[in-house]
């Protein structure tokens, strides 16, 4: 074929080919403006068919082989316009699938930001329901204060009932022991007995007391009936609060399970059009080739583009029901909001109540302290009149005191009698342990004296010696006795330094003991501390050791795609290498045909960087969707964490 085309264009006289080339020239720059420019196809139509009347009218009179050169050039246009738009269709397909994704990326955002959303408001629930349970504490803690109180108040009312009892007593057996002394006799059992009162003066009645107790029966009764009613009100709102939280929890935990069953299907969906989209791109690049080798594979491309406008149909179907999903998604999350703040606002109006129960039960607390300061005052009264009989009880206890105090001091005057006693003794034990250390030492001198006494008897002619040798013994006796003495001083001080050095170092030793036990305290309270650090520490590290373990994972994914990428590069540089061959043969045979391949070189090109630009945005995509899985599980996880600390503290 290469062979006839060199001889047809052999022939061809110069003009003819000079023209020819002009016209090739002005077509290719007319397909960049369009190009360029995206205008229609049909504008192309008409300027070849142009050119070929043009070449028709003037060389009406060639030769007949200029027919079939025009034939040939009908063939070329043929094949040049259906390789033309076979390529605008292939890119029309690229830049809707392009822009479907362009269109899902926001509404995937869209959808991100529904789900963060209804997060927050999950928040928001959580936190005041963790203020009303705060409130519903405090006020159990209220009404446990006001038990207290009132347990408190009975146990100062007994104490004073017995108080009262005790000194009744105390005063029956005062104004007996007062009678025994006025008239000297002994009172019979009955003047001794409570009920019997001699002197009318003495206000002691107890009726008074009588009516407090009857009127403090009263008021536990009152007391009991209303703790009672307190603790069934409080057991019954507790109950129907916690049905009711068990509800909303459950509607929750399907309402999650939705959201997460919703997910789950949108990323199915997205893998879906990313296998699509890569079968796309498997079509083009077989397209491509099955173009540049042959053009009778034309009823295949336009099998191929229909089933791309098929497939574009059924990923914009797609697109619109996900987008009635992301707006029943949005109905139901408003719907929770309504639902939630309803569900609030009656938490409140049972805070309300509560509180209005509260204050009831406050004031009729209050009239009860009130019943309680009267009676104490009734108390205070009769303890004023039972108090001038402890004074005259309190005369004959100082005596008996006085009696008492004087044998006190007698045996404290023993005991110190007994010290000074001991010490004497300890004194004396020392000076007769003295006394025998000097009588040793007198031996010693005695025995040394009679060994003298001896060699004088023998030795009489040395007498003068022996007279300075008693001399000598005596006034060594006398030095040795001086000597003793001083030697007991130095001891006797030696001694009260080493007591005053003995106190002294016990002084150090509790001052270092108080010293060295705060210290102790300050070493354990930091090493508490420590302790607290190296916990946290421990912690931090695990986290940011589970975050690199995830980078790490994130790593391997990107190494695997750009793998991947290489891989389809690779590919479309080997596609580069036989177009680039296929060009050098057309070069060789024709200029307009090295015009072409350039054309299809840029058009590779192109669809090499959407390829990449699409990569880059399922990369992108991919690590959304990963933020969202992740974000949206830990929400997850901490939301059912709050819900089951909710109901351990239930």
């Amino acid at each position: 074929m290469s062979s006839k085309m060199v001889n047809h264009f052999g022939r061809f006289p110069q003009q003819t080919i000079r023209r020819l080339q002009d016209e090739l020239d002005n077509t290719t720059q007319l397909l960049e403006s369009i190009r360029s420019k995206g205008a229609d196809l049909t504008q192309l139509t008409n300027f070849l068919d142009g050119t070929l009347s043009h070449i028709r009218s003037s060389d009406s009179a060639s030769t007949p082989t200029s027919i079939t050169n025009c034939s040939e050039c009908r063939q070329l246009k043929s094949a040049l316009v259906l390789e033309l738009t076979g390529k605008e269709r292939f890119r029309f397909g690229y830049e809707q699938l392009s822009s479907m994704i362009k269109e899902a990326s926001p509404i995937l955002r869209r959808q991100k930001q529904d789900y963060e959303a209804s997060f927050e408001v999950i928040a928001k629930l959580t936190s005041e329901l963790n203020e009303a349970r705060k409130e519903l504490s405090e006020l159990h803690q209220l009404s446990g204060e006001s038990i207290e109180n009132y347990r408190y108040i009975q146990r100062e009312n007994q104490f004073l009932i017995n108080d009262n009892k005790s000194l009744a007593t105390k005063i029956q057996v005062l104004l007996a022991e007062i009678e025994e002394l006025r008239t000297g006799k002994r009172p019979s059992e009955r003047e001794t007995s409570p009920e019997y009162d001699p002197n009318q003066e003495v206000p002691l009645t107890f009726r008074n007391v009588v009516e407090l107790q009857h009127v403090n029966q009263k008021l536990d009764k009152l007391v009991r009936e209303m703790r009672a009613q307190h603790n069934n009100d409080d057991e019954d709102l507790n109950r129907t609060r916690f049905d009711e939280l068990k509800k909303e929890h459950q509607q929750q935990q399907e309402k999650l399970k939705e959201t997460k069953n919703q997910f789950d299907s949108l990323e199915t969906q997205m893998t879906s059009l990313i296998q699509e989209r890569d079968f796309l791109r498997l079509l083009v690049s077989r397209s491509s080739s099955s173009q540049a080798t042959s053009s009778t594979n034309q009823t295949v491309d336009i099998h191929q583009i229909e089933n791309l406008r098929d497939q574009v149909n059924r990923l914009q179907e797609k697109i619109d029901i996900l987008t009635k999903k992301n707006t029943q998604l949005t109905n139901e999350k408003d719907d929770l909001i309504r639902t939630s703040n309803e569900k609030f606002r009656s938490i409140q109006y049972e805070l309300l109540t509560a509180r209005t129960e509260l204050e009831q039960t406050n004031e009729k607390l209050n009239l009860i302290n009130e019943e309680q300061a009267t009676n104490r005052l009734t108390i205070a009264s009769l303890r004023t009149e039972i108090h001038g009989w402890q004074e005259r009880h309190s005369m004959l206890v100082q005596i008996r005191n006085k009696q008492e105090q004087q044998y006190f001091n007698v045996l404290t005057e023993l005991r110190q009698l007994k010290d000074d006693k001991a010490s004497l003794e300890c004194r004396l034990n020392t000076l007769g342990n003295e006394r025998k250390f000097d009588s040793i030492k007198h031996e010693q001198i005695e025995n040394e004296c009679m060994l003298l006494k001896n060699e004088i008897v023998k030795n009489e002619q040395i007498q003068p010696i022996i007279e300075k040798l008693q001399n000598l013994a005596e006034y060594t006796k006398e030095k040795t006795k001086a000597m003793f003495q001083a030697k007991i001083n130095d001891l006797t001080a030696q001694n009260d330094e080493l007591c005053q050095r003995i106190e002294q170092y016990e002084r150090e030793k509790e001052l270092n003991e108080r010293t060295y036990q705060s210290r102790l305290d300050e070493i354990t309270q930091n090493l508490q501390q420590e302790k607290l650090n190296h916990t946290e520490i421990r912690t931090k590290f695990i986290t940011e050791k589970e975050k690199a373990e995830q980078l790490q994972r994130q790593l391997n994914e990107i190494e695997t795609k750009l793998n991947t990428n290489t891989n389809q590069k690779t590919d479309f540089e080997q596609q580069l290498g036989d177009y680039e061959k296929e060009l050098k043969m057309l070069k060789v045979k024709l200029d307009a045909a090295n015009n072409e391949l350039e054309l299809k070189q840029t058009l590779i090109q192109s669809g090499i960087d959407n390829a990449n630009q699409l990569n880059v945005n399922e990369q992108k995509a991919i690590d959304e969707l990963e933020k969202v899985k992740q974000e949206f599980a830990q929400k997850s996880n901490n939301y059912e964490d709050e819900i089951e600390q909710l109901k351990q503290g239930k």
